[in-house]
């Protein structure tokens, strides 16, 4: 068996030594199968081996990594008044820029010293360029984290003072 990353997930080859009907199992984080597993093989063919009545297991197993993707969360670009400082109970804002940094999503959330903040609006502008604003409902430090996927943008988190 041999078992190669590719950009889809992961590529394995088999060579049965005989024909028969077999059963492909794949597995995912311990002992859970993937949908569909086991699979059903009906191998055709020259017998590679001279044994009757042989029952084989092969097994192979691969230690995944989180694969890094094509996206670059230091590529993004971050703007505005409401990355520093904003006031009660008035709506703060400020831009995102990330048409270039590949295919990934944006995440903000604003953490407050007691109450959460109430709301946080995250607006599509087009060509990957974004729109956010928030209302923070108490005086206090609060921290506004962006992420562009799993990674903080530049700057990520920030610190916001309400006075």
């Amino acid at each position: 068996m041999d078992c190669q990353e590719c950009p889809e997930g992961y590529k394995v080859q088999y060579t049965p030594m005989a024909p028969g009907s077999y059963l492909v199992s794949i597995k995912y984080g311990g002992p859970n199968h993937i949908t569909g597993s086991p699979f059903k093989a009906k191998v055709t063919g020259q017998r590679l081996v001279n044994v009757s009545n042989a029952s084989e297991t092969s097994s192979l197993m691969v230690e995944s990594v989180t694969k890094s993707s094509s996206t670059n969360s230091h590529s993004v670009a971050t703007r505005g008044p409401g990355l520093s400082k904003a006031y009660m109970g008035q709506r703060a804002s400020f831009s995102v820029d990330c048409s270039k940094a590949g295919k990934n999503m944006l995440l903000v959330g604003v953490h407050g010293p007691h109450i959460p903040c109430e709301e946080v609006s995250v607006k599509h502008m087009g060509n990957m360029q974004y729109n956010v604003s928030y209302i923070l409902k108490e005086k206090g430090n609060y921290v506004l984290a962006v992420k562009w996927g799993e990674d903080h943008v530049p700057g990520s988190p920030f610190h916001v003072s309400v006075p």
